[in-house]
């Protein structure tokens, strides 16, 4: 795997601090089996990677981005696409609320144009850091979407499996 220096960077530049974890503890997710960080290089740099949870249930990616130097050009559709052919479990994401801002209801769009599924169940995605709250996100599934409880039940497996909780 490419240096994870690069990754993180990469992690920092694409997300609110919020919504990653610590250096340490985010590279310790590396040990996990069920924990995989797929890279995509482009003119010899990262362009992009996708971090995946492969649990029994389902398939959970945490995080997904592109360097902002090969925005643009496709990279997040091939990326998602290549995820969702190459998976035989349902896949689920979080993403903020679409009505936040517009650049989450842009994602939220561009999910959905692959055809994910936005739930407007409650769903908090546990503190990543010591002394951070809660943060209010939604969850997207695909192929199909949830009813309460099979939302219930995907949620459950997403706090224990991911969050430990």
């Amino acid at each position: 795997m490419q240096d994870f220096n690069v990754i993180y960077e990469l992690m920092k530049n694409a997300f609110p601090p919020e919504e990653y974890r610590s250096y340490a503890d985010q590279k310790a997710l590396l040990e996990r089996e069920d924990y995989h960080i797929h890279i995509y290089e482009k003119q010899g740099k990262l362009a992009a990677f996708c971090a995946i949870y492969t649990l029994p249930e389902l398939a959970f990616i945490e995080h997904i981005a592109v360097n902002e130097d090969f925005r643009g050009q496709g990279m997040g559709s091939k990326i998602m696409k290549e995820v969702l052919t190459g998976s035989d479990k349902p896949i689920i994401l979080e993403v903020e609320p679409p009505d936040r801002e517009e650049n989450a209801a842009r994602r939220v769009r561009f999910y959905e144009k692959l055809g994910f599924h936005l739930h407007e169940f409650p769903y908090e995605q546990p503190p990543l850091r010591q002394g951070e709250t809660p943060l209010p996100l939604q969850l997207m599934s695909y192929p199909r979407a949830y009813d309460a409880e099979a939302f219930a039940q995907v949620k459950q497996t997403i706090l224990q499996a991911v969050y430990g909780i």
